[in-house]
């Protein structure tokens, strides 16, 4: 009777925990049109204006249309005297280039010159790029999704008195070689750029994510904690290195700059293909640029603490990431490495009790590190073979960071809860004595808290994914040492997993959204070290 309830109390939490990892990556309801807040729905209206048509460089009469729209909205929000038309002929472009290219600039200007850029590229893509990518694309999400933000950035503040300045930067040519982004690096308005916020699409819809920020991004990340609705993971940026993407961004970033790097991932199927198309919008997303875009500008602009051209220039990195709509965890290296050791200190001190009052030993504890790094190449091993195999059926090139595919959600979820249940099967068809759990939950900790020093060490941004479930591992392993209470142990193991679903859950979509179906290797890798410290817990509470 008493595992009955401990059964239903442990599916209950379970269930409460994906129910609540849904809403982790939740967008905003669209605002309606209004003097006073970013409107989704004013920026749908320049998104239908400027998406018309192809507007690449080698579609140069929808091109130039598209430009002078956004010249005459630019002036028409600061004034003709405040906006500037860069333009750059092919041969200063230093390229086999066979066209000339403009970027626009607007600036706001403030008591301070000092001033936070926005940038965003007005030209669609224009020709066949990656495998799967048809070229042809009307620019609505890619990158018109950043000039309605830009704009309604515009609207907002144009008559507003400011602090420090806002400038507005349309680029031209990102698309063919991010010249325009290039060509405005090496102006003399850069000196006094003190933050830059890029705004790309690489899909249509779904959270829009900050995916990327400049060097020893500490004090960049202090200020991103400014937007509403945050999602951000300092993993992304790690994984972005290794995407076949270069934005605007990344021109900044070679001048020294700092700032941050948003977009939409969701819809990649759409990414550069006359699909990219204004009947496909997704209003909520918009409003999601604005939710968090907007606060950033608004506690630039009237600070004069960010008058200092030079105040985002920071000595280390932070980590960072989401785990609840609004709920945004931050904290840097060098509190990160006190966190990793004194973790390490507590789990050796309640390993080494374990084994001194015989509960375990030490050789079935090695044993099951072994086992779970066999595991963890073994379902490495099936992730890719399995993502080769799906990549074959649809007759795609492979990849292990894209395979351009449509409709292999279903599958990949498919694949991942199986791997869930096998892990689960394997628990209960091998591990049947006590010693033996126990020894499972601390070698699922061991690794997790390897894992998370040496990643520390290597690529501190991935370190949290195996720090929090060794943190709630051991916590959990403390609580089954000392806590007799048997509501006081379901209320730790429920914590366990709760907190490890929040995490895991939304980080494997927005991999699967980053890296495709490809990454199955990857999602294999982190999903099974991550129910090394879940599954023995799971079952545990069962048996209370």
């Amino acid at each position: 009777m008493m595992k009955l309830k401990s059964l239903k109390i442990t599916v209950s939490v379970l269930l409460f925990s994906i129910l609540l990892s849904m809403f982790v990556l939740y967008t905003p309801t669209p605002v309606s049109k209004n003097d006073v807040e970013f409107s989704a729905a004013y920026a749908a209206e320049t998104i239908e204006a400027i998406s018309r048509e192809p507007h690449s460089v080698f579609d140069p009469i929808a091109h130039e249309t598209v430009r002078l729209y956004l010249k005459d909205r630019l002036e028409t929000y600061v004034g003709a005297a405040n906006v500037t038309e860069m333009n750059y002929t092919s041969l200063e472009l230093g390229a086999d280039t066979e066209y000339d290219i403009s970027n626009l600039l607007a600036v706001i200007h403030g008591t301070s010159d000092t001033g936070i850029l926005l940038v965003g590229h007005y030209d669609s893509r224009g020709h066949v790029g990656r495998d799967g990518e048809l070229g042809r694309s009307y620019g609505a999400a890619d990158d018109g999704y950043a000039i309605a933000t830009l704009l309604e950035i515009a609207r907002l503040y144009a008559d507003k008195n400011l602090t420090n300045s806002i400038y507005i930067l349309m680029t031209d040519a990102e698309e063919t070689g991010l010249y325009g982004a290039y060509m405005a690096a090496t102006e003399p308005f850069m000196d006094d750029i003190g933050f830059i916020i890029n705004v790309e699409a690489r899909g249509n819809e779904g959270p829009v994510y900050m995916f990327e920020t400049s060097s020893n991004n500490e004090f960049v990340i202090d200020f991103y904690k400014n937007a509403k609705l945050p999602v951000s993971y300092s993993l992304a940026t790690a994984v972005y290195t290794v995407m076949p993407n270069l934005t605007d961004f990344t021109e900044f970033l070679a001048v020294d700059k700092q700032g941050v790097n948003f977009a939409v991932l969701d819809d990649l199927y759409y990414y550069h293909t006359p699909n990219d198309n204004y009947n496909n919008i997704n209003l909520s997303s918009i409003q999601h640029y604005g939710s968090q875009i907007v606060p950033l500008v608004e506690a630039f602009v009237y600070s004069s603490t960010y008058s200092d051209v030079n105040y985002f220039v920071g000595d280390q990195n932070q980590v960072f990431f989401t785990i609840l709509p609004n709920v945004f965890i931050t904290y840097r290296e060098s509190t990160m490495q006190v966190l990793h050791f004194m973790l390490l200190a507590l789990f050796l001190g309640i390993t080494t009790l374990l084994v001194v009052k015989k509960q375990t030993s030490l050789l079935p504890i090695a044993k099951y590190i072994g086992l779970i790094f066999g595991l963890v190449a073994v379902f490495a091993i099936i992730g890719l073979y399995l993502a080769k195999l799906i990549a074959f059926i649809g007759s795609v090139p492979f990849s292990i960071t894209y395979v351009r595919m449509q409709n292999t959600e279903l599958i990949t979820l498919f694949i991942l809860l199986s791997t869930v249940v096998a892990l689960g099967f394997l628990y209960k068809k091998f591990v049947k004595t006590e010693e033996n759990k126990k020894a499972l939950m601390i070698a699922g900790i061991f690794i997790n808290l390897l894992f998370a020093i040496l990643t520390g060490f290597a690529l501190s941004g991935a370190s949290f994914l195996f720090f929090v479930p060794a943190l709630f591992g051991t916590v959990s392993l403390y609580c089954l040492t000392f806590i007799k209470n048997t509501v006081g142990l379901h209320i730790a193991l429920s914590q366990n997993i709760l907190w490890n679903t929040l995490l895991i859950v939304p980080i494997l979509y927005s991999l699967y959204l980053a890296i495709t179906v490809g990454g199955l290797l990857a999602f294999m890798v982190i999903l099974v070290i991550n129910m090394a410290t879940v599954i023995p817990y799971f079952f545990k509470q069962i048996e209370l």
